[in-house]
């Protein structure tokens, strides 16, 4: 981890898979996350099982006679805006905004808006909180 500022709460089973990850401050990480490559701002709120993932380019797959392990991929850091609430068994695969609510289970491919509201697999904007 490159950052972790004070009053940070991370719970027990959470895994940090990649080295280049900063905290905020009053950060909530709840129990058995998996958090990638990543910055996430202060007062933020990540709900149980929660996969931060290291981008949606994590593996190449294209080439057919190459196995995909194999085959390599590109790794991006993915920010979580300021005061964001992410519900239990979400995947964030992309930017979230600041002041957003993910709901439980969504799965976020597309960087999502400052102040709004996501569900879904794929996430899709319920309304903004403005």
């Amino acid at each position: 981890m490159t950052k972790c500022k004070s009053e940070c709460a991370i719970l027990f089973g959470t895994i940090f898979s990649q080295v280049d990850t900063e905290i905020g401050k009053r950060v909530y990480i709840g129990p058995n996350c998996n958090i990638g490559k990543c910055s996430i701002d202060d007062y933020c709120t990540i709900g149980s099982n929660v996969h931060i993932m290291s981008g949606r380019k994590q593996h190449n797959y294209d080439d057919l006679d190459t196995p995909i392990q194999e085959q390599g991929g590109t790794f991006e850091k993915i920010v979580i805006g300021e005061d964001t609430w992410i519900g239990n068994c979400s995947v964030i695969m992309a930017n979230v905004g600041k002041k957003c609510i993910i709901g439980a289970g969504s799965v976020v491919t597309r960087d999502v808006e400052d102040y709004s509201i996501v569900a879904g697999n794929p996430a899709k904007l319920i309304r903004k909180r403005i």
